[in-house]
């Protein structure tokens, strides 16, 4: 559980401000993509709830999403806040693709 809270308090308010930063730049689709993780973050009941909302979050890029350079600290931050959690669960380290 101890990664869930981790999850929830490190890596939430982040998502929060890369949300509302994508709002107001009208990327509503990048938006949608990062509230589905967020949203699955949130009603993560166990350590193994929360791999498939970070793995999602390394596949942004790759999704073909292109980001302003506000939002592209603010990913790159979610980025490295989740490599200790992928490290935990996965036993590798999280690649940007």
């Amino acid at each position: 559980m101890h990664k869930v809270t981790l999850a929830r308090n490190e890596i939430s308010p982040l998502l929060d401000r890369l949300i509302l930063q994508l709002e107001a730049e009208g990327r509503l689709t990048q938006r949608a993509h990062f509230r589905r993780i967020q949203r699955r973050i949130e009603v993560a009941h166990n350590e193994w709830d929360l791999t498939p909302p970070i793995i999602d979050l390394s596949s942004a890029s790759a999704m073909g999403f292109k980001f302003s350079s506000t939002a592209d600290a603010l990913v790159a931050r979610i980025l490295d806040k989740t490599k200790v959690l992928v490290d935990a669960l996965t036993g590798e380290s999280l690649t940007r693709h």
